[in-house]
């Protein structure tokens, strides 16, 4: 049996919008063809995997330059 997604059990967050963010959305989606919220959830996923990435890549520099014996900025 094939999983079926229902919107109205997701969880929801109400997001106040600055003056013509709203219009540059729809503008967008539409564009994409897609829907204001899709376009929403996908510029949060990218913006928290790139945050992920972003960390990982900073340990793994800062592993590198300890290895190599560069002092940490934070030290």
């Amino acid at each position: 049996m094939a999983f079926e997604y229902d919107s109205r059990s997701a969880d929801k967050f109400v997001v106040r919008l600055p003056d013509g963010m709203r219009d540059q959305v729809a503008a967008a989606a539409d564009a994409d063809d897609r829907s204001m919220n899709s376009l929403i959830v996908t510029a949060i996923r990218n913006e928290l995997d790139g945050r992920a990435r972003a960390n990982v890549l900073l340990d793994a520099l800062a592993k590198a330059a300890e290895a190599k014996g560069v002092p940490h900025a934070n030290a």
